[in-house]
C-alpha cells in the first residue's frame, strides 16, 4: 500500500499561495521541503506544475481533466485519484502531495500524513489550505529558525480504489 503525504508551507491565515505566486521564500523551509520529496513521486495540479521548477529526484504525477492532451517524458499526467496512486505506486512506496489548493483538497481524505510547515506569514491569498479535519492528530513538531514543521496522521485515510476507510 502506498502512503500519501501532503506537505505545503502555510501562512498563519491558511494561504499557501496567491494566484499563480507564493508570496514568500523561506530558504530553509525550501531546503527541507526538497530533502523530502527527493527521491519520490509528487502529485501536483497541472497549473501548478505549469508554474514549478522541476524538483530534483521526483517524477510529477500531474492531475488534469483532460491527460490526454499532455505528453511529457519527464511527468505522468492522469485525472483520478485512484489513477495518481496507481502511478505513485509504479515508482514508489511514498507520494508526495504538493498542491495546488484543489490537488489538496482532493487528495486530503486518502492521506495518511501531512507535514506542514507553519510560517509567520500573515498575508491573505487566493489559496489556502484545506481545513484538516477531526480525524487527524498532532504526532510531531520540528523547529526550524523561522518555522515549524507541524507532523499531523490521519486516523481513517479513505481508500482511493473503493471509499472506504483502510
Amino acid at each position: 500500500m502506498v502512503e500519501l503525504v501532503c506537505i505545503a508551507g502555510v501562512a498563519k491565515t491558511g494561504a499557501i499561495g496567491d494566484g499563480e505566486t507564493i508570496p514568500w521564500h523561506y530558504d530553509e523551509d525550501e531546503r527541507q521541503y526538497k530533502e523530502r520529496v527527493a527521491g519520490h513521486p509528487v502529485v501536483v495540479g497541472r497549473k501548478t506544475w505549469a508554474g514549478m521548477t522541476d524538483v530534483r529526484g521526483t517524477h510529477p504525477v500531474v492531475v488534469t481533466g483532460s491527460p490526454d492532451e499532455y505528453d511529457a517524458e519527464n511527468a505522468t499526467f492522469v485525472s483520478t485519484v485512484a489513477d495518481a496512486v496507481d502511478a505513485v505506486t509504479a515508482r514508489d512506496s511514498t507520494g508526495y502531495i504538493i498542491g495546488g489548493q484543489s490537488v489538496y483538497a482532493m487528495f486530503l481524505p486518502y492521506a495518511h500524513r501531512a507535514l506542514v510547515s507553519e510560517l509567520p506569514e500573515t498575508k491573505v491569498a487566493s489559496r489556502v489550505f484545506p481545513y484538516l479535519g477531526t480525524d487527524w492528530s498532532v504526532t510531531d513538531r520540528e523547529s526550524y529558525d523561522e518555522f515549524e514543521v507541524v507532523e499531523y496522521t490521519h486516523e481513517n485515510p479513505l481508500s482511493p480504489d473503493d471509499g472506504t476507510t483502510e
